[in-house]
């Protein structure tokens, strides 16, 4: 109960206490203190940098959902392989021929997981 009491005591002590006089140049020395020892810091201001950026990244990525796909190869005239040849297909990515056709996902994943070892006892070069 004390406690309360004195808490009440306080608040109306600091309620009667006259606010004290701020000088007016007050807000400017504090803000030069910061900026001199923010040194390079200042360029850091994230949030400043981010707010700053965003429509520039809007219109990006408005440009590239709304930009034309350049593509040379349409689906219809695309070439056939069949399932079965597919399936046989290997890449080495060491062959300038085998980046001028078509490999599968499977044949360039079991590329990147061989090690050389293994390209050199299939003679693969």
């Amino acid at each position: 109960m004390s406690d309360d009491r004195d808490q009440e005591v306080v608040a109306a002590v600091l309620r009667e206490t006259p606010a004290a006089r701020v000088p007016a140049d007050f807000l400017a020395r504090v803000n030069a203190r910061i900026d001199e020892t923010a040194g390079w810091l200042g360029l850091v201001n994230y949030r400043a940098w981010t707010l700053g950026l965003v429509p520039i990244v809007a219109v990006l990525v408005l440009l590239a959902m709304l930009w034309p796909a350049s593509s040379t190869v349409t689906p219809a005239s695309k070439p056939q392989t069949s399932i079965a040849a597919s399936t046989t297909q290997s890449f080495s990515p060491s062959s300038y021929s085998d980046w001028e056709r078509d490999v599968t996902p499977n044949a360039l994943l079991e590329a990147a997981l061989k090690t050389p070892a293994e390209d050199r006892r299939s003679g693969v070069r």
